[in-house]
């Protein structure tokens, strides 16, 4: 079962949030102590008035020649301006927690994003996209609204509450001693109802993000969609989804016509109470322990004054208490995206104790006669390991190569399966060599390539790079020195020029088209509108399969890593564009250790080392003469493409 948080704890959550901007939040508090003092005020002030003129007027005790009409307009005038006021400090009140929600929200999404970002690729292997855009984008959205409800009502609820009390007390503290606790008891039973009704906020969120997840996936496949026909059984699917919200949403929103009903009945005996007991004090002339002149007599006997403060402050009593109930009712919402977004923020990232190794850049330097680190934009300089002694804290440098070595690699995707995807692999690829991967489908030839890219960590044996231990080595500089093109080249809805970038943005011009025209891209751009300017729609509709490729190879190019991936490049191009591709991969390949996967045997005859693949395990290796000598599995598999 999914862990939920309750209102408490997600309340201390939200103050995690918004500790950063605690500086607006004590000039917001400011203001709803202004605006709610301005409020009461009013209302205090309005009794008072009707005590010291109508009253009297209507009694016969004052006479119209001995009305003081000079105080009478200076304590309306009075009115007017606390109004201003109370108008003036909400407006500020409501700007500042509009900022604080906000400022926390973006907050929030940050820490989300960076979040994401660190999560081992084994995360996303169990958790669907869609979902997680929901909690990205809708979760955020609802804590910050809930963030803004809560702020605002709450703390002015407060205010109202304590003030209503005091002033209410000052008017007659017989009534309030009756009309406060009967008023908790009652409100106190909606409390539990909205308790009860938190599960099925966080349920209907679970449930859209489900619905985000199938619409992602939908939207991503429409051309699979229409080919197989899919769409009735689309429409099935998606018709389940939402009888799944509406069931869940109707429990919740049946509570909430629950709560608004009885909030009204209550609200309402309230009021009834307070005018039959004041009728009571009115009419038997009976003491209310009031303040003269402010709802009782100078001999502290109830006046007609009395009903009408004492209701109008009691509605500032009783307003906020439903807006705090209103609040936290309609915070469920927020607590529900909370907890989702806890969720994520409290994935387990992948230990970083044993990365005692870091990649560096260096450079020698003339004057101090050695070694040292630099810039890593430092045209001179290049990427090594840097080592520090545990005991003499002696630092020293080693010079990147690409050597990768397998020692008897086991590996499985799911940590409770029996099943291993890599059994026993062993390989050693020398730097500068290209190694080439080779076998069935689902034989675990992209398992070899996602460990030495350090996607997941295997179980046992060991790889090691230059003769470091892989798993010492630091997760964001092995980027610095590998880098990947993958099957389907993923750009960005950017510029080509930007896109070119993305591995080295400090590439000058003259770079850049040198490595567009080593890979034979630098025609098509030219020949293109906009050049290098040219913006990338959705991840490249607007180009060839076969641009895009060679795109990514100009991009792998300017990156200038030391080993070099090449996932299945040239499986989705016509073999004219091939020939072209493969050409510029012999320039990519160049003076770098090189993994190819490739279905096309005929693309790596000419490798250096061969891996067959199969059923997880390294079955054969040499070279492309050397397997076929072997007469094995190699090469069955190389002329049955042949016979093709």
């Amino acid at each position: 079962m999914k862990k939920t948080h309750s209102n408490w704890k997600t309340f201390k959550i939200w103050l995690a949030f918004i500790k950063p901007d605690r500086k607006l939040i004590w000039f917001a508090i400011l203001f709803s102590a202004i605006n709610s003092v301005a409020y009461i005020g009013g209302s205090f002030l309005i009794g008072y008035i009707i005590n010291a003129f109508f009253e009297p007027l209507a009694k016969g005790a004052l006479q119209w020649e001995n009305f003081n009409a000079l105080k009478f307009w200076l304590l309306l005038g009075t009115l007017v301006l606390i109004y201003l006021i109370y108008a003036a400090f909400k407006y500020l009140e409501n700007l500042f927690y509009v900022k604080i929600s906000f400022k926390a929200a973006g907050r929030v999404r940050n820490n989300l994003i960076a979040k994401l970002l660190k999560l081992p690729i084994a995360y996303y292997d169990h958790n669907k996209t869609g979902n997680l855009i929901s909690s990205l984008i809708v979760d955020v959205n609802n804590i910050a609204l809930s963030l803004y409800q809560s702020l605002t009502q709450i703390i002015a609820a407060f205010f109202s509450i304590s003030l209503s009390i005091l002033m209410m007390s000052l008017i007659s503290v017989a009534l309030t001693l009756i009309v406060v606790p009967i008023s908790l008891l009652m409100f106190g039973g909606i409390v539990l109802l909205i308790k009860k009704s938190q599960p099925y906020f966080i349920r209907v969120q679970d449930a859209f993000g489900e619905l985000n997840a199938f619409v992602e996936e939908m939207l991503a496949n429409t051309k699979i969609t229409n080919s197989f026909n899919r769409q009735a059984l689309i429409n099935s699917e998606l018709k389940k989804i939402t009888k799944k919200i509406r069931h869940i949403a109707f429990k919740g929103d049946m509570i909430t016509k629950s709560l608004e009903t009885i909030y009204y009945v209550i609200s309402n005996s309230i009021i009834l109470v307070i005018s039959v007991i004041s009728a009571l004090f009115y009419l038997y002339n009976l003491s209310v322990w009031g303040v003269a002149g402010l709802g009782a007599d100078i001999k502290g006997k109830a006046t007609a004054a009395l009903i009408f403060t004492y209701i109008s402050l009691n509605w500032n009593f009783i307003g906020p208490f439903q807006q705090v109930l209103a609040t936290v009712f309609n915070a469920q919402v927020g607590v529900a995206a909370t907890t989702r977004v806890i969720r994520i923020l409290n994935a387990v990232e992948p230990s970083k104790a044993a990365e005692k190794i870091r990649i560096v850049k260096i450079a020698y330097n003339e004057q101090k006669q050695q070694y040292q680190e630099t810039n890593k934009k430092d045209p001179f300089g290049f990427a090594a390991y840097k080592y520090i002694d545990a005991n003499t804290q002696e630092v020293t440098y080693k010079s990147v190569k690409g050597e990768v070595v397998f020692d008897n690699v086991y590996f499985k995707y799911n940590e409770n399966s029996k099943h291993y995807q890599l059994k026993g692999a062993s390989f050693k690829a020398k730097q500068g060599k290209v190694i080439a991967i080779v076998g069935p489908t689902g034989a675990g030839k992209t398992t070899i390539i996602n460990l030495i890219s350090k996607y997941y960590d295997y179980q046992k044996g060991s790889i090691k790079i230059d003769g470091n231990e892989l798993k010492e080595i630091n997760s964001e500089d092995l980027k610095d020195i590998l880098t990947i093109v993958l099957q389907d080249s993923f750009l960005f809805n950017e510029t080509i020029l930007a896109n070119l970038k993305m591995t080295n943005p400090d590439a000058t011009t003259q770079e850049i088209e040198q490595a567009t025209e080593m890979t034979q891209a630098h025609h098509f751009i030219q020949n293109m509108e906009k050049g290098y300017q040219t913006p990338i729609e959705n991840n490249g509709m607007n180009i060839s399969q076969g641009q895009r490729q060679l795109l990514s190879l100009s991009r792998a190019i300017l990156s200038n890593r030391n080993i070099l991936i090449l996932d299945e490049a040239t499986s989705n191009i016509d073999s004219s564009t091939e020939r072209i591709v493969q050409k510029s991969m012999l320039h990519l390949m160049q003076n770098r250790t090189s993994f190819i996967i490739a279905h096309r045997l005929s693309t790596i005859k000419n490798a250096d080392l061969i891996l067959v693949v199969n059923d997880g395990e390294i079955i054969e290796s040499g070279t492309h003469q050397q397997l076929l000598a072997l007469g094995g599995f190699y090469n069955n598999l190389y002329k049955s493409q042949f016979d093709e």
